[in-house]
C-alpha cells in the first residue's frame, strides 16, 4: 500500500511539473518578447527669450546700499516695461544683502570682525515674447543701470506640442527597430505589449546665441525636444 501511494505521488508531481513547464514556455514570457528603446526628436523655433538681469550695489551703510539698488532696479524695470513687457513677465529671482568685512589684521587677532560696508544684489528674469526686442531690451536695461547680466536663453511658451511630436517620433523609432530586429532574426512580431516613456527633455538650443558688443544682436536658432520610450512587442511562435 505505501508503495502504491508513493507511485501516485510521483505521477502527480510529474503532472504539476509538466503544467508549470507549459506555462513557462507559453507566450508572454521574456523569451517571447523583443524589447527596444526608441528616441524621438523634434526641432522648432523658440518663441520667447528669458533675460536674467539685475543690479549690484555697494555702499558704506545698509540704507545707502539698499536705496541705491532700489533706485537702479526701479529704473531698469521701468525701461523694460516701456517695450510693452507685462508685469507678469518680470519676476525677481534673487535678492541678497551681504556685509563687507574689513580684512583681518594678523597683528590684532583678538579684534572681532568689523563691517565696513554692504553689498545688495537684485536680479530679475524678464520674459520677452517678441524676440526682435530681446537685444534692444538688454541694451536699454544696461543703459538704465543694470550692471549684472547673467545671460539669455530661449524657450517655448508652450512645449506640449513639440513634446507630442517628439513622443510620436520616439514610438515610430521603437517600432521600426523592433521590425528590423525581427526581420534580421527571421521571426514574426505579435502585438505591442507595453510602451513606457523613460525621459523627456526640456527644449535645448541646437546652436549658441551670437552676440556682438556693438548692438547685441540676438540669434535664437532652433530648439530641440527629445523623448525616449521603451517598447516591448511579442514574438509570434
Amino acid at each position: 500500500m505505501p508503495r502504491l501511494i508513493r507511485s501516485l505521488f510521483v505521477v502527480a508531481l510529474a503532472f504539476v511539473a509538466a503544467g508549470c513547464a507549459g506555462r513557462m514556455a507559453g507566450p508572454g514570457v521574456e523569451d517571447d518578447v523583443i524589447a527596444v528603446t526608441g528616441v524621438g526628436r523634434f526641432s522648432t523655433a523658440p518663441d520667447i527669450a528669458l533675460l536674467t538681469i539685475g543690479v549690484d550695489s555697494n555702499a558704506a551703510t545698509l540704507a545707502e546700499a539698499t536705496g541705491e539698488a532700489a533706485r537702479r532696479m526701479t529704473a531698469v524695470v521701468a525701461r523694460v516695461k516701456s517695450f510693452g513687457v507685462a508685469d507678469a513677465d518680470i519676476a525677481t529671482v534673487a535678492y541678497s544683502v551681504d556685509p563687507r568685512m574689513a580684512p583681518a589684521d594678523p597683528l590684532r587677532r583678538d579684534e572681532p570682525p568689523r563691517i565696513v560696508g554692504y553689498h545688495v544684489g537684485n536680479v530679475a528674469q524678464v520674459t520677452v515674447r517678441k524676440l526682435a526686442d530681446a537685444g534692444p531690451i538688454l541694451d536699454a536695461a544696461v543703459a538704465a543701470g543694470a550692471n549684472t547680466v547673467r545671460g539669455i536663453r530661449f524657450s517655448l511658451a508652450d512645449s506640449a506640442t513639440a513634446q507630442s511630436q517628439a513622443r510620436a517620433n520616439a514610438v515610430a523609432d521603437a517600432l521600426a527597430k523592433a521590425r528590423q530586429l525581427a526581420s534580421a532574426a527571421g521571426i514574426k512580431l505579435g502585438p505591442v505589449l507595453s510602451i513606457r516613456e523613460s525621459s523627456v527633455s526640456q527644449p535645448i538650443p541646437m546652436r549658441a546665441m551670437a552676440a556682438r558688443a556693438e548692438s547685441t544682436p540676438i540669434e535664437p536658432g532652433q530648439l530641440e525636444v527629445a523623448v525616449s520610450v521603451e517598447l516591448r512587442q511579442a514574438i509570434q511562435r
